[in-house]
C-alpha cells in the first residue's frame, strides 16, 4: 500500500510518499481552505502514485474527521470531503498526534511540537491523547503559546525563546509525567544544545506516523472518538 502524508502546517503544506524521498511543501497560511489545500496537493504530487492518505490536522479530530476549522488557517475544513477530492480514502489525524504516533514506542511519551503555534500529545499505554497546552500558564500573565509560537520566537529573540522552552518543558513534565519527552516541529532545530534528557523529532519522520495509520505496519492506530488506540502486530507483541 502506498501512502501519502499530508501534513498541513500553520506556515507550509509538506507531503512525503512512499518509494519517494524527501519531501515536498507549499504555503499555507490564514486564506488557506481545505479546497486550496487540496489543490495545492494535487499540483504538487501530480508525478507520484499513492493508493490512501494520512492527513495530519492542525487542530481537533473527533472520530477520524475534522471537527473544527484550525485558527490560524481559513475555513471549509469540517465538512470537506477529502477522500472525493483526493480520488482515495483518507485518514485524519491530529497533526501533533502523527508526530508522536511516528517516535512511540511503548511506556508513557509526551511529544511537544514547537511551529507556528505549539502542539503536545500524551502517548499512555498505547493511547494517543491529544492535548491543548497553548493557554497553559508559564507566568501569571503568560501562556505557553505568548511564549513559545513562531510568532514569539522572533519577538523575543532566540535565548529567551529557548529558556522559555525549558521552563515550558520543566512544567509539562510535571504535569504529565512523562517516561521520555520528544520535542519536534520547524523550530526544534533552534534548540542548541539539546538537552540530554530530551528526544529530538524530525519532521521528516513523521512519515512513519502515516503509515501507522493503516494495516500492514508494526502499529495500527484506530480512532476512538477524540483518541486513537494503538494495535500492535504479532512481530511487535514478541
Amino acid at each position: 500500500m502506498k501512502v501519502l502524508m499530508i501534513d498541513v502546517g500553520g506556515t507550509n503544506v509538506k507531503m512525503m510518499a512512499s518509494g519517494h524521498e524527501g519531501f515536498r511543501k507549499f504555503p499555507s497560511g490564514e486564506n488557506l481552505s481545505a479546497a486550496r489545500m487540496v489543490r495545492g496537493v494535487l499540483k504538487a504530487t501530480q508525478d507520484w502514485s499513492y493508493d490512501v492518505v494520512s492527513l495530519g490536522f492542525p487542530g481537533l479530530v473527533v472520530e477520524g474527521k475534522p471537527a473544527r476549522d484550525p485558527l490560524n488557517l481559513g475555513g471549509g475544513w469540517v465538512d470537506f470531503d477529502y477522500a472525493k477530492a483526493l480520488k482515495c480514502e483518507v485518514r485524519s489525524i491530529n497533526d501533533a498526534a502523527l508526530q508522536a504516533l511516528a517516535n512511540y514506542n511503548s511506556g508513557r511519551m509526551l511529544f511537544i511540537g514547537l511551529g507556528t503555534s505549539i502542539g503536545a500529545t500524551l502517548i499512555a499505554d498505547d493511547v494517543i491523547i491529544p492535548i491543548e497546552v497553548g493557554c497553559l500558564r508559564l507566568k501569571k500573565s503568560v501562556s505557553l503559546v505568548d511564549r513559545l509560537s513562531k510568532e514569539s520566537l522572533a519577538a523575543i529573540g532566540q535565548k529567551r525563546w529557548k529558556k522559555s522552552v525549558w521552563e515550558a518543558v520543566s512544567v509539562l513534565r510535571d504535569v504529565f509525567w512523562p517516561d521520555e519527552v520528544v520535542i519536534g516541529g520547524g523550530n526544534a532545530e533552534m534548540l542548541v544544545p539539546f538537552p540530554a534528557d530530551c528526544r529530538r523529532s524530525d519532521n521528516q519522520g513523521a512519515f512513519r506516523g502515516a503509515l501507522r495509520l493503516w494495516p500492514g505496519s508494526d502499529m495500527l492506530a484506530e480512532p476512538r472518538t477524540t483518541t486513537w488506540q494503538i494495535k500492535r502486530s504479532r512481530r511487535e507483541k514478541k
